[in-house]
């Protein structure tokens, strides 16, 4: 086997090959190397002088080979078994940790064309905790942009399929997912857990909630959208520059303001538009993001508040900086967090309890979303007591049935020990999902609690 300009491959050992290269490629002086892993701890800059492997102590090669063509030394440098190691190709890029993405956690949410391209990639490298969320089903357009989905998979959960084709790839991966949506269904614990977080989604609203959630927790993400043959990668850290809603114009707003002009509508219901993409941009924008996800995992200098443009039309890329708002709604951050050993059927008396044990008599619940209270139509006379999450509401449960018009909503997030109607309701009743993370706070005091689990 050869390698051109590089090495030739002359001994197979089990566990490893044993490869010859010649002088010139490393430097005159024909002494004996062996491969050794560097330091990913040490600082960015040093990482490009741990490219070159260290010379053993025994000084000049004790073999003595000799390249008869041009009469220079040749050196040796051990690598794994290309043929018989999984992960062997990876070994020859020095800084490359295995180990480190296999202990690794990546949320990717969305499955369409981009999240495909993404899952697939995590799974080629070996990423060890990968959970995935989508809400969507497979329909058949979505077999041209979709690498993981068949013909088969017509009307089936996306999350669910794009899951079983991804251990499929590579057994080696631990995958979970949710098919629900990213804004009401998962809880700010589980963003806590990951490593970096992977935005493939085609609508402001995911992505600001997005955003919200990894600064409260303190997590990167990155951020990919895909327009025909055009794309961005947009990668945000939490305190290192702009974040996703400073990039955000009056216009954005103001589409925002008006698709929920209506609260009932749910941004599945107001996203029914489809992107126009292709799976070629797609493949290419998906493995700009699975690229900065293995430099962040490696500790790598990756700008944050950027984005990296592609224009598929002309073929060029350049890289643009987000300028950041001072002021901006989503830098908050969740400090001190508290787990608790309880999930979401736990009530909100009890949680209450717990919650003036940190902070005192007095403490309330500050809800991250709105609790609609009671339904009204006042045309009817008609009245409902709800108590559930403004997002688990369908258009038609928030309508009068006699009339069939939007009714008002009364609506909370602020829950007290006056409120006694909610008092004995478990907050999975109400729909808060396991995991999330609640404020609360007395007077100028405050403290995050997480349902950690039982």
């Amino acid at each position: 086997m050869h390698f051109q300009n590089t090495c030739d491959i002359i001994q197979f050992i089990p566990g490893r090959s044993v490869a010859w290269l010649s002088a010139p490629a490393w430097g005159a002086g024909g002494r004996w190397f062996e491969s050794s892993r560097p330091d990913h701890n040490a600082p960015v800059a040093q990482m490009e002088e741990q490219r070159f492997p260290k010379p053993l102590a025994g000084g000049p090669n004790p073999l003595g080979r000799t390249n008869f063509k041009d009469n220079t030394m040749e050196e040796k440098i051990v690598v794994q078994d290309v043929e018989k190691e999984r992960y062997a190709s990876f070994s020859f890029i020095p800084w490359w940790d295995q180990e480190k993405i296999k202990k690794s956690r990546v949320m990717v949410v969305g499955a369409g064309a981009l999240g495909n391209e993404v899952l697939k990639n995590l799974a080629l490298i070996g990423i060890g905790n990968i959970f995935l969320i989508d809400y969507d089903k497979i329909v058949n357009a979505d077999l041209t942009r979709s690498v993981l989905y068949r013909q088969e998979d017509e009307g089936k959960d996306k999350a669910a399929i794009a899951t079983e084709r991804i251990r499929q790839i590579n057994p080696d991966v631990l995958i979970q997912y949710i098919s629900g949506d990213v804004i009401w269904d998962i809880g700010l614990g589980l963003f806590r857990q990951m490593d970096v977080i992977i935005g493939c989604v085609d609508n402001r609203e995911a992505r600001l909630f997005i955003n919200q959630a990894c600064w409260k927790v303190n997590k990167p993400w990155i951020d990919g959208g895909i327009d025909v043959l055009n794309g961005v990668v947009s990668v945000f850290i939490p305190g290192q520059g702009a974040c996703y809603e400073c990039t955000l114009t009056d216009m954005d707003y103001k589409i925002l303001g008006a698709k929920y002009s209506c609260p009932l509508l749910r941004y599945q219901d107001l996203t029914s538009g489809k992107v126009p993409t292709t799976p070629t941009t797609a493949a290419i924008i998906a493995g700009l993001q699975v690229q900065e996800t293995l430099k962040l995992l490696h500790q790598m200098n990756v700008p944050s508040g950027k984005g990296i443009i592609f224009n598929g039309f002309t073929y060029e890329s350049y890289l643009v900086e987000y300028p950041e708002k001072k002021n901006c709604l989503s830098h908050e951050r969740y400090q001190p967090i508290i787990e608790i050993n309880h999930d979401s059927s736990i009530t909100f008396g009890q949680l209450l309890t717990i919650a003036e044990g940190y902070l005192g008599k007095g403490s309330f619940l500050e809800l991250d979303r709105d609790i609609i209270w009671r339904l009204e139509c006042k045309e009817c006379n008609y009245q409902k007591l709800l108590l559930r999450v403004l997002g688990k509401v369908t258009f038609e449960e928030g309508s009068c049935p006699e009339c069939n018009k939007p009714c008002h909503l009364e609506m909370r997030h602020i829950i007290t020990r006056d409120d006694d109607l909610l008092l004995d309701k478990t907050l999975a009743q109400v729909g808060i999902p396991d995991l999330h993370i609640i404020a609360v706070r007395r007077d100028e005091e405050v403290c995050y609690l997480e349902l950690k689990g039982r």
